[in-house]
């Protein structure tokens, strides 16, 4: 992991907020056969938009066994989201920890286990040099918290995101489905990253932390953790 991959996408999460765990992987079957939306509890109105996007604060570390409770049987999750399960297969040492969200909408967690990790103290050195994907899910159609319900072209979801957020939004070429890259900047200039593919009628949001944006965009990271949630990912 380079430094210039631990600027990536952490503006959004940097502040801690209370954020009660739904799911955790350890509710899940043994087999990764389970449905981990079944669990979600209608915390909060889903219809809803979210004047900001939530800081996740997931009670998840690498202290003890790192993959003792996390949803990973042979490679295959199951990833529960606000609108889908994800059939995802987990490349490497990637694990889902589980869905969150207290008041918030429900998010997914991925991260790489192949090093230690501590998602539990937003802020913290710690935190800030995991490595893990936040996954989000919005159907067509719906409201979002970007100004607007979520279209079916890329290029007005592209506006969208850039009327709604600030930012550089732009449609990435020459791939299996829709994708849309939004870059934005916080106060201090750190860089976050979202990304959004469309399968069917749903886009699928992923917020990385300290994974190669970059070179998942220019094609050069294809088999990397990003593409498999994005491009490999089936909903269920």
């Amino acid at each position: 992991m380079t430094p210039q991959h631990r600027t990536f996408a952490r503006s959004w999460w940097a502040v801690p907020t209370a954020a009660a765990l739904i799911l955790t992987g350890c509710s899940g079957d043994a087999d990764g056969d389970g449905d981990p939306t079944a669990t979600v509890a209608p915390t909060a109105d889903e219809t809803s938009t979210p004047t900001s996007v939530p800081s996740p604060d997931p009670d998840v570390d690498s202290s003890g066994d790192p993959t003792a409770g996390a949803q990973d049987a042979e490679g295959m999750a199951s990833v529960g989201t606000a609108v889908a399960t994800i059939a995802i297969e987990l490349p490497e040492d990637w694990q889902y920890e589980g869905t969150y969200g207290d008041g918030t909408r429900p998010y997914a967690v991925l991260v790489d286990a192949s090093q230690p990790f501590d998602l539990s103290e937003p802020g913290s050195d710690a935190y800030r040099d995991s490595v893990w994907v936040h996954v989000e899910t919005y159907r067509v159609g719906e409201e979002t918290p970007y100004g607007g319900p979520a279209p079916e072209d890329a290029s007005q979801l592209a506006s969208l995101l850039e009327e709604g957020r600030g930012g550089d939004a732009a449609v990435i070429d020459g791939r299996d489905v829709p994708l849309v890259h939004l870059v934005t900047e916080d106060e201090e200039g750190r860089r976050a990253d979202e990304l959004f593919a469309l399968h069917g009628d749903v886009w699928i949001l992923a917020r990385p932390s300290n994974v190669d944006v970059d070179g998942y965009v220019d094609g050069s990271a294809e088999g990397d953790v990003l593409h498999t949630i994005l491009e490999s990912s089936e909903i269920k």
